[in-house]
């Protein structure tokens, strides 16, 4: 027996692209990390109709099901209300929830509303879930086939639960299925080109499955399997990755499931160097990315965002009429970016972007996509050119950084 897993996301927010919904993605990994097989994740708004709706029918497909949002303290926080309807019973009071949220806004200064009473109200047949680090308790219920634990939706919140108390009941349950993946980070080709070389990997029920998921020109082969033992389907995963690995050749340029931006600075840390920037089409995406990890002040020197050919000057030290003789989108300027953003960060290595971005200003001999990149170190400076296709100007921006984090995993 297989246990089958479905996430639901509910709130109008959700629907109406206000909020972008990265709570399903987050759940739906962790439960196939334990060996549930997730089938489908559903997002609804907060009307009553079409709440109970998705949670009756995700009951009654999956053995688990997980969802977040609506256990707020005001009326359009209907989460209980409508898990009440489907398990044909009245909400009931829990004195000890009640005391937990008390104290949690007592213990911070805050007044305690009456609205929150709400809060520690739950359907018939629920367990209530402590919310150690927020106001809304979860709880877990079965309905029909289906575990139900519903979670909030403020993500730190939801994480938090989910790994007291619901992951743990999860891996106890019978079913699971021992998984493993193996990822395999590619970056030039198409996503067709890429497909066409690797297609005989990516038949139908193949185990280990083998598939290609792009973003923002990166190309990521996700390679899963199951076996009767997670150590039996690693190996399989890595026998199919041994297959692979030659048919992607300089594609491929770096492995596992660890972000890109960690894995440079995991990479650099090992080898005792620190980092500097110099960025002017990027504006900032590669500090951003590295300085969202925790403790890269260690690698990380600094950056700057020298966007104007001024700036480029004032703060880079980039000579004026180097600009004025090849341009700011030239290999010479931005090598000279990298030794500047290097000598003045007194960093091991710097890298550097300067590029034409779009939708304008672009040429026939410098096309929108044109991204020169520097990377300066104790050999010296270095400079070189990709022509990135002009699919808009997030996806340029987006791959000039996938180059950037090639490059240093190279190295």
């Amino acid at each position: 027996m297989t246990l089958v897993g479905e996430v639901l996301a509910t709130g109008d927010e959700l629907i109406h692209g206000a909020l972008f919904d990265t709570n399903s993605k987050f759940l739906a990994g962790e439960l196939e990390r334990l060996g549930v097989e997730v089938r489908r994740l559903t997002v609804t708004g907060d009307a009553p109709g079409p709440m109970r709706a998705a949670i009756a029918e995700a009951c009654g497909r999956a053995d688990v099901v997980v969802a977040t949002g609506g256990l707020g303290p005001t009326l359009d926080d209907r989460m209980r209300d409508v898990v009440a309807e489907v398990a044909g019973g009245p909400l009931w009071f829990d004195e000890a929830s009640w005391r937990q949220v008390q104290d949690w806004l007592l213990n911070r200064g805050r007044p305690v509303p009456d609205s929150n009473r709400r809060q520690a109200m739950f359907p018939p047949g629920a367990q209530p879930i402590a919310n150690p680090i927020g106001t809304a308790p979860g709880f877990a219920v079965t309905l029909g086939r289906g575990r139900l634990f519903a979670l909030p939706g403020v993500p730190r919140e939801m994480k938090a639960m989910l790994a007291a108390s619901v992951l743990p009941e999860v891996a106890a349950m019978p079913g699971l299925t021992p998984l493993a993946q193996q990822w395999l980070r590619v970056l030039g080709p198409s996503e067709a080109a890429l497909g066409e070389r690797i297609e005989r990997f990516m038949v139908a029920d193949r185990n280990p499955a083998v598939g290609i998921t792009a973003s923002g020109g990166l190309l990521t082969v996700r390679i899963v399997g199951t076996a009767k033992s997670a150590e039996v389907a690693a190996a399989a995963c890595e026998a199919t990755a041994a297959e692979l690995r030659p048919l992607l050749g300089d594609w491929l340029f770096a492995e596992g499931a660890v972000d890109l931006p960690e894995l440079v600075l995991q990479r650099l840390r090992a080898q005792g160097r620190t980092l500097a920037l110099a960025e002017s089409c990027t504006g900032g995406l590669i500090a951003k990315a590295l300085t969202d990890v925790a403790g890269s002040s260690d690698v990380l020197m600094g950056g700057i965002v020298a966007y104007s050919n001024a700036s480029k000057t004032a703060l880079l030290s980039v000579p004026a009429e180097l600009v004025a003789a090849h341009g700011a989108v030239s290999e010479p300027v931005a090598a000279a970016m990298a030794a500047g953003a290097r000598a003045r960060f007194a960093a091991d290595v710097a890298v550097a972007t300067t590029g034409i971005a779009g939708p304008g200003g672009g040429s026939p001999q410098k096309p929108v996509g044109t991204v020169c990149f520097g990377l300066a170190d104790a050999a010296g400076a270095r400079a070189w050119t990709a022509r990135i296709p002009d699919l808009g100007r997030t996806f340029v921006r987006d791959r000039a950084v996938f180059e950037v984090w090639r490059e240093l995993l190279r190295r």
